[in-house]
């Protein structure tokens, strides 16, 4: 669960920012001479401006949001108050609005003023994933109303000229319609495609399907949220996790679902925030080369639906259980299991049940039926948790987090960590960073099956290293007889000239290191 994608280009951006060394010689000299301050690199009116907007970044989004938003609330007062659209470049920004999109220009408003809203949750690293169906359906649902208020309002050019109903561009529109359909038949076309495109770029056909079986009085409701009585309080999800969205289940199995099994976790936002990052030396590279990738809340129903889908399971083959909360890592969901009880007869009829604990390995043996209840890929079960009275029961998401390697630079898990070589690993199943020193281990042994991402882990090291020290407090010596994972670091100013791929040469050169 410790995954990295750094960018291949990746140690391009960083030799920029050092002298590149020339050969083992030289290096060797640079070992036996005393060493010399490190002179900074020289730098254009261009570098210079670069290096700035970076340090700065972290203001431009607030800086573009509060713009955003108080450009859309001085064009909405505008709107409503034309005597207030004073100013040359005011009067006709209005004037564009009301001529070609009429009283759609509050449309434009409402746009403006969400995208300065994403641009400040974007600063605070709660960015939400960008539904693309749903924008594509709210623009239909724009471009239906503009020609529909053009239709209502007489279809008047003067009026669109004016601008009232849908302006110029739902006059032109309306044209269009009102060549190929009769009047009637294109305000009956042009509302059912708006209340369509409305209704799907807003989410609402869930809500609208749960309240028409409420009205219909059916007893097997299509919302999970909305059928359990208890709450159960469980602990947070950890770490700004994409949608994990666990593996989704037949339209069978939900239909299936006992009432007593439905469930209602609530996911919490992460607890562990991007810290300021600290001063760094000018001459490291800024973490704005690297890439900066928040993840958004997990699905609520997803996570509900498999808990109560693994009780059910459970209680199928005879292992009363309960779900008591669940944890979100990059590309598995942890559900924390508590085996329940069952009746023991006792020695003689006379004697009442006796209530026994379920046994741990009855959970264990039912992986492979979990498995293919949950229509999961494959299922991991841990019994139990280190440290807690529960079974863990790990699930695939269904769609893997790409864990980038700023975002746990700038946690402040990396900054407690005062050494040189610390190394970011990643997060785990919880979510959290995961950061190790390895200046406090004797050695390092990577090792995993093919496809398992030893070689992404190894360059991400790299970089991580790259990045927190300058030639001068760190050299390296890599060998890849291989040559296919660590070529990519040639010309890396930390390296002892080039990586090593002469087999011949492996030998002499770990014994020059030594």
């Amino acid at each position: 669960m410790h995954t990295f994608y750094p960018s291949t280009y990746l140690p391009d951006t960083i030799t920029s920012h050092f002298p590149l060394p020339t050969s083992h010689l030289q290096m060797a000299q640079k070992k036996t001479a005393p060493k010399a301050p490190l002179a900074p690199p020289k730098s254009s009116t261009s570098d210079r401006l670069t290096r700035l907007i970076l340090r700065f970044e972290r203001f431009a989004w607030d800086a573009a949001g509060v713009f955003l938003l108080a450009f859309s609330l001085m064009t909405l007062i505008a709107l409503l108050i034309p005597a207030l659209a004073q100013g040359a470049l005011l009067a006709k920004w209005i004037e564009f609005l009301r001529r070609w999109f009429g009283w759609g220009s509050l449309m434009i408003v409402g746009v403006l003023g969400v995208a300065g809203l994403l641009l400040l949750r974007r600063r605070l690293g709660d960015l939400p994933a960008v539904r693309w169906g749903r924008v594509f359906a709210l623009e239909g649902a724009a471009f239906s109303l503009l020609p529909l208020l053009s239709l209502l309002g007489g279809y008047s050019l003067a009026r669109a000229e004016a601008g009232l109903d849908g302006g110029q561009v739902g006059w032109g529109l309306a044209t269009l319609f009102d060549f190929i359909l009769p009047p009637f038949l294109s305000i009956l076309l042009l509302s059912a495609a708006f209340a369509i495109f409305l209704i799907a770029g807003l989410g609402l056909g869930s809500w609208l399907s749960a309240l028409s079986v409420r009205i219909l009085g059916s007893e097997q409701p299509l919302a999970v949220e909305d059928l359990v009585d208890p709450a159960i309080s469980v602990s947070p999800a950890q770490g700004t996790a994409a949608p994990s969205g666990l593996a989704r289940a037949s339209a069978k199995n939900k239909a299936r679902l006992a009432p007593e099994f439905r469930k209602q976790f609530k996911v919490e936002p992460k607890q562990e925030r991007p810290v300021d990052p600290l001063p760094r030396d000018d001459r490291l590279p800024p973490l704005g080369l690297l890439i900066d990738e928040r993840h958004a809340r997990p699905d609520e129903r997803h996570i509900n639906q498999r808990a109560g889908l693994i009780e059910q399971t459970l209680a199928e083959f005879g292992v009363p259980s309960k779900v008591v909360g669940f944890q979100v890592g990059p590309t598995v969901t942890q559900f924390a299991v508590e085996p329940g009880f069952i009746e023991k007869p006792g020695a003689s009829e006379e004697e009442l049940a006796r209530l026994r604990k379920v046994r741990v390995s009855q959970i264990t043996s039912l992986g492979r039926d979990l498995a293919l209840a949950l229509s999961a890929e494959r299922l991991r079960v841990q019994a139990p948790v280190p440290g807690r009275a529960f079974i863990g029961i790990e699930v695939p998401n269904q769609k893997s987090t790409i864990v980038r390697l700023r975002p746990v630079l700038e946690t402040e898990a990396f900054y407690k960590v005062s050494s040189q070589l610390a190394l970011a690993l990643g997060h785990n199943v919880s979510g959290e960073p995961v950061i190790a020193d390895l200046a406090a281990m004797p050695h390092l042994l990577i090792a995993g099956t093919t496809g398992s991402g030893k070689s992404v882990c190894i360059a991400a090291f790299t970089t991580c290293l790259a990045m927190n020290n300058t030639p001068e407090d760190l050299r390296i010596v890599m060998i890849d007889p291989k040559m296919v994972e660590l070529v990519r670091f040639n010309g890396l100013p930390h390296l002892y000239g080039k990586v090593e791929t002469d087999l011949e040469r492996i030998l002499g050169v770990l014994r020059w290191v030594v």
